[in-house]
This record gives structure tokens, C-alpha cells and sequence, in this order.
């Protein structure tokens, strides 16, 4: 039986310090057997992919991707998840309105899905702009959630979707607690992690929409780690006394 669901957004998280990094992996390497590992990203799955072959990211067991509109496991897209954010879900009216918004300027095709409406920040906007957004998408009634994360990053999302609710729909399928699982995070789109019921580490290089959310809600499920990156999972690791 697995003792850890340990869930993981991937930049400036489990990556962007190579050597702890390694650290992490060598020391979660030898204890395969005692957790399910996912990795939880606003990148889309071929990107995430992608990242895995260039800095050497070991295998989980799931992939929450896309801001956790889609879930992939070793079979590959799980469709259940994929209906459940289906439903009331009206991506074409959404979309055209978000496009009206002339500081919003669409990400790449291959970061969009069914699920996910993603645009960049114009750099010279005011991030007001994201309140009016909000506003504007709630008039239609259309469930949908606007997330902002680095200050650039705008994600439109079915109001069934983020990574926090990706991660509790694991925990269902996989029967694990929420006292038996650490997610980990360092910016806006991982605010859905940290408001489950999951222990959580914030890592020490977060960015400020995240850490404006830890004082306002933070509470002690939710550690701040001295370290930054990976080395941040492994402090929380003998925090809170996982894997021992």
C-alpha cells in the first residue's frame, strides 16, 4: 500500500534547479514503490513531454496537464474526466468573447484544448483587465473559472477544472487521504492545489499572486519551504514526516 500521492506543478517547481532536481529524483528514486507521483502543469501534455526528455524528469503515474483539464495515465486521456468538464461547458462563446479583449493575445495552438482557452497578458495592460474579464464571462452564465498565474498567463477554464480539482478526483480514484498527499506549487494556477484539503509546500522562489494567497488563506497545511524547487518538495517531505 502507498504511503504518498505527491502532486508537483513542474516550472519553477520540481524544475529550474538541476541539482536538486537530481537530488529529489535519487532520493524518490529508491522509494518508487511507497507513492503515486503526479505531476500537475499549465503546460499541455506534448510540452510537458517535451520538458520531461530535456531535464530528465522520472516517470509519474499520472499527468495532470493543461491547468488539469485533461488527466492522462499510462493508458493515455482519461475520458471520464474529459466528459465530466464536458458538461455546460461552451468553449465557442466564451473564446469569442475573451478575443474581444485587445490585451489578450492568444497562446499557441498546441497550448489549447477542448478545455482550456489560454492567451498572454499584453505586458503593458493593466491587470484590472483580468477583473473586467471575470465580469464580463459571468454575465453569460456559462460556468468558467479565469485564471491569472505570472503575471502573464490567462487560462479560461470549465468551473469543474484547475489543478486542485484534478488532484481531488485522483485522490477519489486512487483512495488516497487527504492527510496521505503533498502537492506543491509556486504561482496563481497552483492556488487550486492549496485550497484542498492536501498538505502543500509553498517553494521559497514563489510568485507574488501565490504567496498574496498563502497570507490571506494560508494556514497549517500549508508549509513555506526555505528552499526553492525541488529542493522545497524534499524540506516539505520531512516536514511533514512522509516516506519515513
Amino acid at each position: 500500500m502507498r504511503q504518498l500521492l505527491l502532486i508537483s506543478d513542474l516550472d519553477n517547481t520540481w524544475v529550474g534547479d538541476q541539482q536538486a532536481l537530481e537530488h529529489l529524483q535519487e532520493y524518490l528514486g529508491d522509494r518508487r514503490g511507497n507513492f503515486y507521483l503526479a505531476y500537475a502543469t499549465g503546460r499541455s501534455y506534448h510540452s510537458a513531454r517535451e520538458l520531461q526528455k530535456q531535464v530528465g524528469l522520472m516517470e509519474p503515474d499520472y499527468w495532470l496537464t493543461a491547468v488539469g483539464s485533461e488527466i492522462y495515465h499510462p493508458e493515455g486521456l482519461d475520458q471520464h474526466w474529459a466528459d465530466y468538464l464536458s458538461e455546460h461547458w461552451q468553449r465557442d462563446i466564451l473564446q469569442a468573447i475573451a478575443d474581444g479583449f485587445e490585451a489578450l493575445k492568444p497562446q499557441s495552438p498546441l497550448e489549447q484544448n477542448p478545455w482550456k482557452i489560454s492567451y498572454h497578458l499584453d505586458p503593458q495592460a493593466c491587470s484590472t483587465v483580468i477583473d473586467q474579464l471575470t465580469e464580463t464571462l459571468a454575465e453569460t452564465g456559462i460556468p468558467v473559472q479565469v485564471i491569472f498565474s505570472s503575471g502573464k498567463d490567462v487560462d479560461l477554464l470549465p468551473q469543474r477544472s484547475n489543478k486542485g480539482n484534478a488532484t481531488q478526483y485522483l485522490q477519489q480514484h486512487l483512495a488516497m487521504e487527504p492527510v496521505q498527499t503533498l502537492v506543491c506549487g509556486d504561482s496563481g494556477n497552483d492556488i487550486g492545489l492549496f485550497e484542498t484539503s492536501a498538505r502543500g509546500v509553498i517553494v521559497r522562489n514563489a510568485q507574488p499572486e501565490l504567496l498574496h494567497w498563502y497570507d490571506q488563506w494560508g494556514d497549517s497545511r500549508h508549509y513555506r519551504a526555505q528552499s526553492s524547487h525541488a529542493g522545497a518538495i524534499l524540506e516539505a517531505i520531512a516536514h511533514f514526516d512522509f516516506l519515513s
